[in-house]
C-alpha cells in the first residue's frame, strides 16, 4: 500500500473539515453582511394592507369594550380624535444611513408607509367605575392571551391601562405590532385607543394625492353605534 493510499482517509477528513470551516466562515460573513446592511439601511417595515390593519384594530377595541362591562356609559360622539386614521407623517427612514435625518426637527417621511390608529371614548364614567372596569378588562383579556404593559392610577382624572394583544396570525397582518390603551380623562371621558407601528403598504394600495390610504371608520363598539337614538355627549 502506498503512502498516498495510507493517508487517503486522513486527507479526505481534513479536506472535509476545511470545507466545513470554509462554508461556516462564508455563512458568518454572509450573515454579518446581512446584519450590517440592516443596521445601515434599517429594519424593513412589515408589509400589510392598511384596511385590514384598521379592521384588526377595530376588533381589538371591540374586545376591550366587551371586557370593560360598562353598558350604561354612552359613546362620546364629539370625542376630538374619534375614528380610525392612517397617518403618513409618523413614519420615517430607519437605519444609520438616516441618522442625521432622525435627529432633525422635521425628519423626512418614508414614502409608502403609514401608521394606523383608532380612538373613541365613553362618557360619564367616574373614577371608581373606571378602576373597576379596567380590573375586569385586565382579568378577561389576560385570560385571552393579552399582556398588561402598564397600569397607573395617578389621580381621579388620570387612570391608564396599557395592553399588548397577542400577535395576529391571520396571514394578512402578520408581523404588525399593535397596542391598546384605556385612559380616564377629565369630565368622565374613558378613552380607548389602539395603534400600530409603521407598516409598508402594498404597491397596489389606493392612496390620495398625498399618499394617504383610505381606511373605513370604526364599527366598535357596535352596541353603541347601533343605538340610533343616542344623543351626542359633549367632550368638554
Amino acid at each position: 500500500m502506498t503512502s498516498d493510499q495510507q493517508g487517503g482517509p486522513a486527507r479526505r477528513w481534513r479536506a472535509a473539515a476545511l470545507a466545513a470551516v470554509g462554508v461556516g466562515m462564508a455563512g458568518a460573513l454572509f450573515l454579518g453582511g446581512v446584519k450590517a446592511t440592516e443596521l445601515w439601511q434599517g429594519e424593513p417595515f412589515p408589509v400589510a394592507d392598511p384596511v385590514a390593519v384598521a379592521g384588526r384594530l377595530d376588533a381589538r377595541t371591540q374586545a376591550v369594550y366587551d371586557a370593560l362591562l360598562l353598558p350604561d356609559a354612552p359613546l362620546n360622539r364629539e370625542w376630538p380624535s374619534e375614528g380610525i386614521e392612517a397617518s403618513i407623517y409618523d413614519c420615517h427612514p430607519r437605519g444609520l444611513a438616516h441618522f442625521l435625518d432622525s435627529i432633525s426637527d422635521s425628519p423626512p417621511r418614508e414614502p409608502g408607509t403609514t401608521a394606523v390608529h383608532e380612538s373613541w371614548a365613553l362618557a360619564g364614567v367616574t373614577h371608581a367605575q373606571a378602576v373597576d372596569a379596567m380590573a375586569r378588562a385586565r382579568q378577561t383579556l389576560t385570560a385571552a392571551g393579552w399582556k398588561v404593559t402598564s397600569y397607573t392610577d395617578l389621580s381621579p382624572d388620570d387612570v391608564t391601562l396599557r395592553l399588548k394583544p397577542p400577535q395576529a396570525d391571520d396571514g394578512v397582518t402578520d408581523g404588525v405590532t399593535d397596542g391598546v390603551s384605556v385612559a380616564l380623562y377629565p369630565r368622565g371621558n374613558l378613552a380607548v385607543f389602539a395603534g400600530t407601528d409603521c407598516i409598508r403598504m402594498p404597491d397596489t394600495t389606493p392612496v390620495d394625492f398625498e399618499g394617504r390610504p383610505d381606511v373605513p371608520g370604526p364599527s366598535a363598539p357596535v352596541q353603541l353605534r347601533d343605538r340610533r337614538t343616542a344623543g351626542a355627549v359633549a367632550a368638554g
